[in-house]
């Protein structure tokens, strides 16, 4: 019952597995869990009918106490002096003879050496005819390269006595004939241990035969020709294709010139590839370790012999060729005139600061701002897309609001807010609404929809008609304290006119 109601039974209609157990108001937890056959319970029963019978033809009653010994405790406690000598003699000498360990306080006797050789008139071993400390004799002083190669010489025995290993070493469970580990299991080959004929294994076959499979050599067709054959890229055959409408030519048009209608340009194509051909350089000189730009820097500045930091383009381009620069001077070229890098440009005289030049080819600087380089189309501005529909509204004329209400002359919220409403606040102010609210003038329409579960048609336009009487000044405006004044008036006159 401690666990009722903290558990939910997910299958109720399930019932649980076994037989339902039927309590009768004698039986227990106990009686129910016991489960015993019949013919067990009989004999049972049998049995103890007999004991009592025996027990009761004896005198023993079950309800006598237990039988006590005579003998005291300091008497049971002290049994060894009951013992006799001979008992006493006959125990030491079963435990002397199954004993192995020595009693306490005293040495295990050995019994390797005759008695009259012991620890106080003989000295075992080898003597010592050494003059050093005992340090010295115990632990000698070696140096790191004989500790390590005794200790390396003496591992198999520190194998046996501490059952240590190296690192990465392999275990010896020392296995007897015939498993030996340094043979191998199953039946020997005459094979190369050495790993030199692996290769030859490792071919297909021998005689320099290659199995090539079906699907191998379906992929050398399509892809490799034959000697002195022709690689049919589509083995398979097409029909003839009619091209309706005029071809442009894949080099001056693509698909973007045929939907924004853009003229083709050969300019911007030759462009394009010099910009390109400017990074690439960019980058190459950073991956050369053999080039310092200084060093351009320095014979650029050697040229010049009037040190005006100017040297002709075909002067650079040559100095560049010497140091095993070759730069398309072509594009370099199509690169400086849009940059606007040359001074005096198609001119007998026209000339490059070096200096600009040597930083528009080192990478560690940025390029200059070159903006859009591509052709925009005349019609550009006159396609609608998605997003010009959506701004299009912001060239529409806003929608007016409508015309706030009049709000009649009253003091703040603040300034009517005594100590009763905040110790008893209305249930109106606790759900927001402030005291203004209820005083603002508010047209009919606002009211019928504020009253109109609380106040019938007939009874609305009563107070309705009273209230355009009582206040013609408000333009047709009533507030909603009004609206209940009037409506507690005309509840109150009801109810004296019932009484």
């Amino acid at each position: 019952m401690a666990n009722t109601g903290r558990f939910k039974d997910r299958s109720p209609d399930i019932r649980p597995a076994g037989l339902a157990s039927v309590l009768e108001p004698d039986n227990s937890t106990g009686t129910c869990m016991t489960i015993s056959h019949i013919e067990e319970l009989a004999e049972h029963l049998i049995r103890q009918d007999c004991k009592r019978r025996q027990l009761k033809n004896a005198g023993l009653l079950y309800a006598e106490a237990p039988c006590l010994p005579n003998v005291s405790v300091p008497e049971l406690m002290a049994m060894e002096k009951s013992k006799s000598r001979f008992m006493m003699f006959k125990e030491k000498m079963s435990e002397d003879m199954y004993l192995k360990q020595a009693k306490l306080g005293e040495v295990m006797p050995t019994g390797s050496k005759p008695d009259h050789i012991n620890n106080l008139n003989t000295t075992f071993g080898c003597e010592t005819n050494s003059s050093g400390g005992v340090y010295d004799i115990i632990l000698p002083r070696k140096p790191a390269e004989q500790v390590n190669r005794e200790y390396g010489k003496f591992h198999d025995k520190y194998i046996l006595s501490h059952n240590h290993y190296f690192p990465s070493e392999q275990i010896n469970r020392r296995y007897k004939a015939p498993f030996d580990r340094r043979l191998t299991y199953g039946a020997a080959y005459n094979v190369d241990v050495t790993g030199k004929m692996v290769k030859r294994c490792m071919q297909q076959c021998a005689g320099n035969v290659i199995i090539i499979s079906k699907e191998q050599m379906d992929f050398i067709d399509r892809t490799y020709p034959r000697l002195g054959k022709k690689l049919k890229k589509y083995p398979y055959s097409v029909p003839q294709h009619v091209t309706f409408g005029r071809p442009s030519p894949p080099d001056l048009c693509d698909g973007k010139m045929l939907i924004e209608d853009i003229s083709p340009c050969q300019s911007n194509k030759h462009l394009i590839d010099a910009l390109g051909h400017l990074n690439m350089w960019r980058h190459k000189l950073q991956l050369r370790a053999d080039f310092q730009m200084f060093d351009l820097i320095s014979v650029l500045e050697h040229s010049d012999k009037e040190q005006t930091r100017h040297l002709p383009l075909k002067k650079i381009f040559e100095v560049m060729h010497k140091m095993h620069l070759y730069i398309d001077i072509y594009k370099m070229r199509t690169t400086l005139s849009h940059f606007k890098m040359i001074l005096d440009e198609n001119c007998p005289n026209e000339r490059v600061n070096y200096d600009t030049f040597c930083q528009l080819l080192n990478i560690q600087h940025p390029l200059p701002t070159m903006g859009n380089i591509s052709m925009m189309p005349p019609n550009v501005y006159n396609k609608d897309t998605t997003y010009r529909l959506l701004c299009a509204d912001l060239g529409k004329t806003p929608v007016e609001a409508a015309p706030l209400l009049k709000k009649s002359p009253k003091k703040t919220d603040d300034d009517n807010t005594r100590v009763k409403d905040l110790l008893t606040p209305d249930i109106a102010t606790l759900y927001g609404l402030l005291p203004s609210d209820f005083q603002m003038l508010r047209p009919r329409d606002h009211l019928e929809e504020i009253f109109k579960d609380i106040v019938s048609e007939a009874d609305f336009e009563t107070i309705w008609q009273q209230l355009m009487n009582t206040h013609k000044d408000q333009d047709g405006l009533v507030s909603i304290v009004q609206f209940r004044d009037v409506m507690d008036n005309i509840e109150l006159a009801g109810q004296t006119a019932n009484a």
